[in-house]
């Protein structure tokens, strides 16, 4: 049972974070401890103070978490439970209570706390700016129109840098695979995904087999991608092309059709 308490300390650590971010948890339960001293509304009270205070106990509690993890065979969603707390309500309901006689005063002090428990977002290395209205890579979109169907659908298969950016662009244009097969700790198999990302040099013969077996209208390589042999040499037409990726249709299938 202890092990499985600091099991729970170790996720809630991870969740409220590091450096300034934790300044968030703090105003977080210095404004839970003062609504339980001050807040008189019942309705508030459920939501704002019971509540959040019931899920922290259960957090922590071994037992609570072994039924969690045995109903919902899940460890790793564990975290999500802090999600509940509310904390940027409670923090923002108990600065406007405490503050209300202040208001100018409060509105200083609740900026000056917002800015100095967060961070410029604009700073991270995740954020880059935006190539288009649609916020995806141009190519993308580019590799998508080429291939969009005007009405019905066709199945593509595109490689793996391409698999998120196709699937929010529009959803005329089927894949065989999504992004299941990109998380690895998620641990699925997919046989196409296989002979078309696992092997170092693409089985061109196999690989076909498996592409028709799966119906689908166009492959896209990327141009550095190596083939055993060309797919021209069986039954694949180079559709279109863009700077980094080629667009084969299947001319097998014929005329793509379009679906109901």
């Amino acid at each position: 049972m202890w092990g499985i308490f600091l099991e729970s300390v170790v996720i809630f650590k991870n969740y409220v974070g590091y450096h300034q971010y934790r300044f968030l948890f703090v105003f977080y339960l210095f404004f839970l401890v003062y609504l339980w001293l001050t807040e008189k509304e019942r309705r508030i009270r459920a939501a704002l103070i019971y509540a959040p205070t019931l899920l922290l106990i259960c957090f922590f509690c071994p037992l609570f978490r072994k039924a969690f993890v045995a109903l919902l065979n899940d460890a790793e969603t564990y975290y999500r439970l802090l999600w509940l707390l509310q904390m940027s309500i409670v923090i923002a309901y108990g600065m406007v209570k405490l503050c209300g006689r202040y208001r100018k005063t409060g509105l200083v002090i609740m900026c000056v706390g917002i800015i100095a428990c967060g961070s410029f977002v604009y700073r991270s290395e995740h954020i880059t700016k935006a190539e288009n209205w649609y916020h995806l890579p141009e190519e993308a979109i580019e590799v998508a129109e080429l291939i969009d169907p005007e009405q019905g659908r066709v199945m593509a298969l595109v490689p793996a840098d391409l698999v998120y950016y196709i699937r929010q662009y529009s959803t005329r244009i089927n894949m065989p695979y999504g992004r299941e097969m990109l998380i690895a700790r998620w641990d699925y198999y997919h046989d196409l995904y296989e002979a078309m990302e696992e092997a170092e040099v693409i089985q061109t013969a196999s690989f076909v087999e498996i592409v028709r077996s799966h119906e689908c209208d166009y492959v896209i390589l990327r141009k550095d991608r190596e083939t055993e042999e060309p797919l021209s040499d069986y039954g694949f037409a180079l559709y279109a092309q863009t700077k980094n990726y080629l667009i084969y249709q299947d001319m097998e299938r014929g005329k793509i059709v379009d679906a109901v």
